[in-house]
């Protein structure tokens, strides 16, 4: 299993969900020197920088980048394997080559797209999530954590993309 986007928040927790149904992780960072011991800490096998250094086929990818990196993780998936694309944080759109969505360039690849607003029956995914955080199977990534009158702090970090992980209001 390919995750790209891997030091984010959302990636952080993918890493784990894939670890705990068994998967061989394999997490993409733009820094491995800097992300790959937290990254192995939270259960990937192998920590590479991006996708185009995967080596071996992956049969899913969960890809949290979008933009060129969803197109070259698509290219690494083998036969019968499944890309589901959650996040956009290039800000660039895909330009798959000609054919390169063909059977024959890798027969029956899938690729899906998720939008959590529209998904309309996620509290009960979202309460088991939080069953696992709150007891510790699940640890999230806390990269920042201020009072509630410095939220326009939190959401330009977050926007510019300086924070690995996520970013927690207290509400005092």
């Amino acid at each position: 299993m390919l995750i790209t986007g891997a030091t984010g928040g959302t990636g952080g927790f993918a890493v784990q969900l894939a670890r705990l149904a068994g998967a061989h992780v394999v997490a993409s960072t733009g820094d491995p020197a800097a992300h790959g011991d937290a990254l192995r800490a939270l259960g990937a096998d192998e920590v590479v920088a991006g996708a185009a250094n995967v080596g071996e086929p992956v049969h899913g990818v969960l890809d949290m980048v979008g933009g060129p990196e969803l197109v070259t993780a698509f290219d690494r998936l083998a036969d019968g394997g499944t890309l589901v694309a959650v996040g956009r944080v290039m800000g660039k759109g895909e330009d798959f080559a000609w054919g390169a969505l063909s059977g024959n360039r890798g027969h029956d690849r899938s690729l899906v797209t998720f939008y959590l607003p529209a998904e309309s029956a996620v509290a009960p995914d979202l309460t088991w999530l939080a069953t696992k955080a709150a007891s510790g199977v699940l640890r999230p990534h806390i990269a920042w954590r201020g009072p509630w009158d410095k939220a326009a702090e939190a959401v330009e970090a977050l926007l510019g993309r300086r924070l690995h992980g996520k970013a927690v209001l207290d509400i005092t």
